[in-house]
């Protein structure tokens, strides 16, 4: 899809009030087990202080060293599960058309980002790394990484579906990590400044519309429809980093749109 201006004017206009209270929310997150960077629950914040957004994951230090945490200080596995499914959309969407680089970043993210005990309550709850790090490999040696890729999606669908939880729920906490991965990404003057997080964003996006298509109701249909449009904010072709990103403005606004119908679920 190519974007114009007056593309945007008809996806985000309609929504510029919106916009402007999901900006205001978005600067004071606090649902319970989330913890959207932006200031999300107490607990959470503890048990995820080493992550500050997406795009500086696996940089920091992160991942299994120290004292385990206590499970209550963890983000609950469907969530991390959903996150991790956002990295492999992501990941598989960069591999389809030639981004292997930035594809492997996504997984070396994924696995860099587990708190202290977190990957092993994860293993006795289905998840197996195995895939993602072959994945990863192969596309750092210029290898095929679709079997890997293949294999990652069905042993995370599988725990998604195991773990259970809310959809809608769920759907919201995404919506608050890709806002903030986005807006970590773009600046306001319309400019890529940390591809990872604008990459990253387009996986939560991508996953979170999936997440949303297994609800039956007619009441879904709005919040389905939305978050259709929410993933075409982003090129066809994928979320290359020489890509031509949406407003932030308006980004923020479709993201309202998404939260305002799934508050009627």
């Amino acid at each position: 899809m190519t974007y114009t201006p007056k593309t945007w004017i008809r996806l985000g206009f309609g929504a510029a009030l919106l916009g402007t209270a999901s900006l205001a929310a978005c600067g004071g997150e606090g649902e319970n087990n989330e913890h959207g960077e932006a200031g999300e629950g107490q607990a959470v914040i503890a048990g995820e202080a080493g992550e500050v957004g997406e795009s500086g994951e696996g940089e920091g230090g992160e991942g299994e060293s120290g004292a385990a945490l206590d499970p209550a200080l963890l983000l609950p596995v469907n969530q991390r599960a959903a996150l991790l499914s956002g990295h492999l959309a992501t990941a598989t969407a960069l591999a389809r058309v030639g981004a292997a680089e930035d594809a492997a970043i996504q997984l070396r993210n994924a696995l860099a980002d587990f708190e202290a005990g977190e990957l092993g309550r994860l293993e006795a709850a289905g998840f197996d790394p195995a895939p993602i790090a072959a994945a990863q490999e192969a596309l750092e040696s210029g290898g095929d990484a679709t079997e890997f890729l293949s294999a990652a999606d069905a042993n995370l669908v599988t725990l998604r579906a195991d773990a259970g939880g809310d959809v809608p729920d769920l759907v919201r906490f995404l919506m608050k990590r890709c806002l903030s991965s986005y807006r970590e990404g773009v600046s306001l003057e319309n400019q890529i400044t940390d591809a990872v997080g604008f990459q990253t964003a387009y996986g939560y996006a991508v996953t979170a519309r999936e997440l949303a298509a297994s609800l039956d109701s007619e009441d879904a249909k709005g919040a389905q429809l939305e978050l259709e449009l929410l993933v075409r904010m982003w090129p066809d072709t994928g979320p290359l980093a020489e890509a031509a990103p949406a407003p932030v403005m308006n980004f923020a606004s479709q993201i309202s749109r998404v939260e305002l119908e799934l508050s009627t679920l």
